[in-house]
């Protein structure tokens, strides 16, 4: 109950300041949230603009979007947000979702079946029903046949940057998130390892522009300034995108 009323206070916030000031309203999975705030932080310095952001796993971010009716941009996977309720004008390609599995500090993990190996005890995974990457994970166990080996191993998060949380807190010794994530929190985990592309499906991720925003100049404007300013292409490149 008390996470729904936050939520609500959350949506109407967002209303009031959006109606109010003409403010662009970004959603996107949480995954994506430390790429996209340096983004957004220098999109602001840059232009003097406002942007307010909603992030949490992908099924919070849809059903917040709809809620509110403010939300302009939605930054995600095209073909979830594609299938979704909510009408879009158009997609517009940012790069591609990278797998990895992370792993902390004092813990030996080269390559994926290391997660088979006793001192692995706890794996967490974004939720697969509601983020991409836990998803890419469940293919990724199914289709390199560890899902048997380790599935009694594996703890479900909501959302990547919980999984991360829980590595670095050592209540994990591994868990799958993407490549973004993992580059941001490289400092308090042992390290990484880049997963095989071809077992899971690809990771298509784009902005997508809500119909009825798409001829507001804040909208343009940002669009602008994430698909071709250096600035941008600086953070989204290093960002592993």
């Amino acid at each position: 109950m008390a996470r729904f009323l936050i939520t609500v206070v959350i949506i109407l916030n967002l209303f009031v300041s959006s109606a109010l000031a003409d403010t662009l309203v970004i959603a996107a999975g949480a995954g994506y949230k430390r790429m996209l705030e340096e983004v957004i932080r220098v999109y602001e310095n840059k232009t003097g603009a406002k942007v307010d952001q909603i992030f949490g796993h992908m099924g919070q971010v849809i059903m917040q979007a709809k809620a509110s009716g403010v939300v302009s941009l939605i930054f995600g996977e095209h073909d979830f947000l594609k299938a979704s309720d909510i009408q879009f004008d158009s997609f517009h390609k940012v790069g591609n979702g990278i797998l990895v599995i992370a792993y902390g500090k004092n813990v030996k993990l080269d390559k994926p079946e290391d997660l088979t190996k006793s001192y692995i005890s706890k794996i967490a995974i974004p939720d697969p029903k509601q983020a991409i990457y836990g998803k890419a994970a469940k293919d990724f166990l199914q289709n390199t046949g560890l899902n048997g080996k380790v599935e009694k191993k594996i703890l479900v998060v909501a959302t990547v940057p919980q999984v991360s949380a829980y590595i670095i807190s050592k209540d994990v010794e591994a868990g799958f998130i993407n490549l973004t994530d993992a580059i941001y929190v490289k400092d308090k985990i042992g390290g990484y390892v880049v997963l095989d592309k071809d077992k899971y499906e690809p990771i298509n991720l784009v902005i997508g522009v809500i119909k009825g925003f798409e001829n507001r100049p804040e909208t343009s404007q940002f669009l602008n300034f994430l698909l071709k300013d250096p600035d941008a292409k600086t953070i989204i490149t290093k960002s592993g995108l």
